[in-house]
């Protein structure tokens, strides 16, 4: 019986045709088409502005746009609903959804839905972009969503998946949402050539995904940067996590963080470069943490992590931790305020390096001593504090600091201006 249904489907999607929707033709709205349509079927969407609200897809069907028509949403509920079918949707502009501080209204909806892909789609004015609920092994790509900067309450996320395991999302641009992507209980997805600018709180959100990777993306001038937080054997790298500053901003945040990686990243002119709260096992290899105020804030509660290869150029605190004791391992790094020597030439510095100033320590319970910065007494008080430290912590050093940068990670092996071609 399994086998003659499944015969039956094969032959209905071979005899597939191709529904147009256009102003003078048979089916004037995507609606009309989608009623009429076969499962399998192509709709051609051809160029023009078509009043689209509340368009509900449950068979698979492949949607694609000639010359980028517009369905507008007219400002009410969400555009384009899929459940618990595949599908294929490209080359739209979908805008005007509506805005609300209870339901989550998007310009694409999927729910329930495997294997879709969703590519070269402008999300504008849309409260979300692209929004995914229990949904696996999606693409989305080529995704440029953009939204209206209005009140957080009203304001949704440009991509957004809630257990949404194994997606890849790439080659996407999200700007002035709430948060740029957004990542809960959404485990083995890949996440690759994104930019994520100017939203209005994070440019990465995501909690409890684990085994996730974030490769070769931008995150720059957010409100606070990157939060990542309740997750195990997460990979982050030759990402750049930039221009993210204010009183609570950070490039990168790590909350409750296990055996993870953050590895050939560009951390520049961020309040705080990486904010480290509960971060257990996580290896932070070959980055680059240039012109930040802080460039690594460390909390006892970290334990067994390990800082090595990693350029520190330019920052005006590199370390800073509110223990005495920390677990924190830090090998072979370049510090630019290094004043050691190598008189063996072998590329690694003589006398260990402690990263963590004392000057440091009290900016952070005093914010207003910063006014001190490069006074002749501040600068005594650090050197002898390396020397004989009785206030940083005695065990935190780096035993053979190196003396140039390593090559892997120079700003040269970054293009942090680059953006995703939509």
């Amino acid at each position: 019986m399994t086998i003659v249904l499944l015969l039956v489907l094969a032959g209905s999607f071979a005899c597939a045709e191709v529904v147009r929707v256009c102003a003078g033709c048979r089916f004037a709205t995507l609606e009309s088409a989608i009623r009429v349509a076969a499962a399998g079927d192509t709709i051609v969407i051809e160029a023009g502005r078509y009043n689209s609200t509340h368009v509900l897809i449950t068979k698979p069907l492949t949607i694609i746009g000639n010359d980028n028509p517009i369905l507008d949403g007219g400002g009410t509920g969400t555009v384009i609903t899929v459940r618990s079918v595949p599908v294929s949707i490209r080359n739209v502009v979908i805008t005007n959804t509506g805005f609300s501080s209870l339901d989550e209204y998007a310009a694409i909806k999927l729910i329930e839905s495997t294997a879709s892909t969703v590519e070269n789609i402008e999300a504008q004015r849309c409260a979300f972009g692209v929004v995914l609920y229990r949904s696996s092994q999606c693409i989305l790509s080529n995704i440029r969503c953009e939204g209206t900067s209005a009140a957080e309450s009203l304001s949704g996320n440009g991509i957004h998946l809630w257990k949404s395991p194994s997606c890849r999302i790439k080659h996407c641009y999200v700007a002035h949402h709430r948060d740029g992507l957004y990542f809960e209980f959404s485990r083995h997805c890949s996440i690759e050539s994104n930019e994520s600018v100017a939203n209005m709180r994070y440019g990465l959100h995501f909690m409890f995904s684990d085994s996730n990777a974030y490769r070769n993306n931008v995150f720059r001038s957010n409100a606070a940067g990157v939060a990542v937080m309740y997750s195990r054997n997460v990979l982050m790298d030759a990402n750049v996590f930039a221009d993210n500053w204010g009183p609570s901003s950070y490039g990168l945040l790590l909350k409750d963080i296990n055996q993870s990686r953050i590895s050939n990243n560009v951390f520049d002119r961020n309040t705080v470069a990486i904010y480290m709260e509960g971060t257990d096992g996580t290896r932070f290899t070959t980055n680059l943490f240039r012109a930040n105020g802080w460039a690594l804030k460390a909390l006892g509660s970290c334990i067994g992590d390990t800082l090595e290869d990693n350029s520190f150029v330019a920052n005006t605190f590199d370390v800073m931790t509110n223990a005495y004791h920390t677990e924190l391992i830090c090998r072979r790094n370049y510090w630019d305020q290094y004043r050691g020597y190598d008189l063996d030439h072998d590329g690694l510095g003589d006398v260990p390096h402690r990263p963590v100033s004392v000057f440091s320590m009290l900016v952070e319970r005093v914010p207003t001593a910063v006014l001190l910065l490069r006074s002749f007494v501040v600068e005594l008080l650090t050197y002898v504090e390396r020397v004989i430290p009785s206030l940083i912590p005695a065990a935190l050093l780096d035993p053979m600091p190196r003396m140039a940068p390593p090559s892997s990670a120079t700003p040269s092996h970054f293009d942090r201006t680059r953006q995703p071609e939509i």
